[in-house]
């Protein structure tokens, strides 16, 4: 079967990272149609608008949760179906995430309506890390029920971005449904990565509406980043950049490169910073004399691979090119969404967190060519009802019931969650 020959529809497209990587796997096949629910519509909004303007797509969005569409089914059949549900039921960012968190059962309501309505041939869709772990068994043990009651196995497929070409770790699960008794196994991903610092000075017209700074103060008025300049002799953020060897979270150096946190405070106040910062660095220093930890929240300066674009990091990542914080563009080239695409609104930067709730669009490639290979025969089948595998570690394992019949201990302690 041919890409062109191969159909598809999505549900909860968000900004459209997992769309704009199907597209790119599919020659710019667009979707048959898009569901959602009203709580997306804004995060929608930026895919929905890109796909119409740029690529005139006709085809319909439609919400599931508005009175008159409890009963909805498409009028055309799809091979395929993905999704890229809320996963802060088992984000780690999140104080409130566990297996019973009410938000999964966005993904339960999702699978239950795509297995049980549309019936597609294979559902696939990105989730937390977590669910590939023990703290997540009891979520992916309800989809493996899911999809049982509904005629379909389950593979849980565990990656990190950064094999898939990015210079972000981001570790995510993907599960993916297959109609039948089944189970496809997916090739695994070796791709070269991309540093940061390629991205980060990549040219930008004066007149790109998304050359925003997320972050409109400057880097260099923050009393850590000043501390680590001043410990490392530099001048310039780009000089103390080119100093570095890898990306460093300014606080967690300046605890570092210190006698204790006690003297970064002394010289912050003998700079004239706010006093909440020497405040905020000693009561740091008295948790780890308690033998305590502390919170290391603060600004980055990346080089070549950086933590994952998420939470309040797009906001407190320099961008040494510029001297500035990072821009929307620079966030958007980070999780390689088109370069032609933009964040709606008249204030974008508010959207920022959106495209932070995303799914890089070399990753979502990378899972749609898997995809891909299962309708052309090129993939293994097991016969299973159930299977994990990991991309990180390369291998896999079958669960079959996915009940609790096998521990899987040693697979486990790969991804501890």
């Amino acid at each position: 079967m041919s890409n062109n020959n191969i159909t598809y529809a999505s549900i909860v497209p968000l900004i459209g990272g997992e769309n704009f990587g199907i597209m790119s796997a599919m020659n710019n096949q667009l979707p048959e149609y898009i569901l959602s629910y009203s709580p997306f519509a804004k995060n929608d909004s930026h895919c929905i608008s890109h796909l119409r303007e740029k690529y005139g797509w006709k085809g319909d969005y439609t919400f599931l949760d508005v009175e008159g569409n409890e009963s909805y089914v498409p009028t055309s059949s799809v091979d395929v179906v993905n999704t890229v549900c809320p996963c802060a039921g088992l984000s780690s960012l999140s104080v409130t995430s566990s297996a019973e968190s009410e938000m999964n059962e966005w993904m339960y309501t999702t699978a239950e309506y795509v297995l049980g309505t549309i019936k597609p041939k294979m559902f696939w869709g990105e989730n937390a890390p977590r669910l590939f772990t023990n703290a997540g068994k009891k979520v992916a043990d309800r989809l493996y029920n899911i999809g049982r009651e509904n005629g379909y196995t389950l593979n849980l497929y565990y990656t990190e971005s950064r094999l898939h070409g990015l210079a972000q770790k981001r570790p995510r699960t993907f599960y993916f449904f297959t109609k039948g008794e089944q189970v496809p196994l997916f090739k695994y991903f070796r791709r070269a990565m991309q540093p940061a610092d390629d991205i980060l000075q990549m040219s930008t017209l004066a007149n790109d509406p998304m050359n925003i700074c997320v972050n409109k103060k400057n880097p260099v008025d923050n009393p850590w980043v000043a501390y680590c300049m001043h410990k490392a002799g530099a001048s310039t953020l780009k000089e103390y950049h080119d100093k570095l060897e890898k990306s460093t979270n300014c606080i967690v150096t300046s605890d570092k490169i210190s006698d204790n946190l006690n003297e970064v405070a002394d010289w912050m106040d003998s700079k004239g910073f706010d006093e909440k910062f020497g405040k905020r660095a000693r009561a740091m220093q008295q948790k780890l004399d308690e033998g305590k930890g502390y919170w290391a929240h603060g600004v980055t300066m990346p080089k070549g691979e950086i933590p994952s674009l998420i939470g309040a990091l797009p906001s407190e990542m320099i961008n040494p090119y510029t001297g500035h914080y990072l821009s929307i563009r620079d966030c958007l080239r980070i999780m390689k969404m088109p370069e032609d695409f933009n964040l709606l609104g008249d204030r974008p930067e508010n959207s920022v967190n959106h495209i932070c709730q995303n799914v890089p669009v070399t990753t979502a490639g990378d899972m749609m060519s898997n995809v891909i290979d299962y309708f052309n025969g090129e993939c293994d089948i097991v016969d299973a009802t159930y299977v994990k595998q990991s991309n990180a570690a390369m291998k896999h394992e079958i669960v079959d019931d996915g009940l609790g019949a096998q521990s899987l201990d040693e697979f486990f302690s790969l991804h501890k969650g």
